[in-house]
């Protein structure tokens, strides 16, 4: 995909070479998903909208699927390194509550408003001031098309990595493991979830705000806002999710982030 574009060449007993300099390189390619992170997606998404009981067999998601035992065996391999199913009785395989429960994603969030908030507090806290300003063009950019090119995919994607990035300048690397576990969690329950582009303006007006109080090294503020940020984000994430997919719709923005930042 990289030589198709033109950013890598090929050369005899040498393997890839870049074929420009790195900061001409500009890419937007999202690599294609494999077989059994595939069918791993449509087998969560589909017990989130209980089209799925909450126990299954090898054979029942081989003829549901359509597909061959070693497919649905890695399938139920990566839910279980997840922590989102785990083996019954037999041939039996028994989802976890976590899927389909607002409780549980209830908790979920309550875990992440005590940590993140806090890994900006941290001693150890270092944040890298270029991918700050990269990370902040990249909310603007994705604020500007929401409602327009932008897919579900990519809005998730800036989301989560927002996330993870002031995880891992917290320096502790036990917040950003929790933080990649919540993230891998979301992308199952939440990936399709932003109901209009009102919204997904307004939390990303959140995310640049955050962002801004980090660069003139105003810690507390920034904690503060994130803070904020997740409790909003709360209430529609614990709600029941719909599983229509599809482009962002669009509706009337929603209020500007310093009408609850000032």
């Amino acid at each position: 995909m990289l030589h198709d574009q033109g950013v890598v060449v090929g050369r005899q007993n040498r393997g890839y070479v870049l074929a420009r300099g790195s900061d001409e390189i500009h890419l937007s390619t999202e690599l294609p998903t494999s077989a059994d992170e595939a069918l791993y997606m449509r087998i969560a998404r589909d017990r989130v909208a209980n089209r799925l009981s909450h126990a299954t067999t090898e054979t029942e998601l081989m003829r549901r699927y359509d597909c061959g035992r070693n497919l649905v065996l890695a399938a139920l391999a990566m839910l279980s390194e997840e922590g989102l199913i785990r083996r019954g009785r037999g041939r039996e395989w028994r989802f976890r509550d976590i899927l389909n429960s607002p409780q549980i994603r209830r908790q979920s969030y309550e875990l992440r408003l005590m940590l993140e908030p806090a890994g900006l507090l941290m001693a150890g806290f270092k944040p890298d001031e270029v991918e700050l300003a990269e990370m902040r063009n990249r909310q603007i950019a994705l604020m500007d098309s929401a409602g327009k090119a932008a897919s579900w995919r990519e809005v998730f994607f800036v989301d989560a990595s927002f996330h993870e990035m002031l995880a891992r300048f917290s320096g502790n690397e036990f917040v950003l493991e929790v933080i990649r576990q919540h993230n891998r969690l979301r992308r199952l329950i939440e990936y399709e979830s932003y109901p209009d582009a009102g919204r997904v303006r307004a939390w990303l007006r959140e995310h640049v705000a955050v962002i801004d109080a980090i660069i003139v090294k105003d810690n507390k503020l920034a904690s503060r806002r994130l803070a904020v940020h997740l409790r909003n984000a709360m209430g529609p994430a614990t709600a029941r999710v719909s599983t229509n997919s599809g482009r962002i719709k669009t509706s009337e923005p929603s209020p500007h982030l310093s009408a609850r930042y000032t």
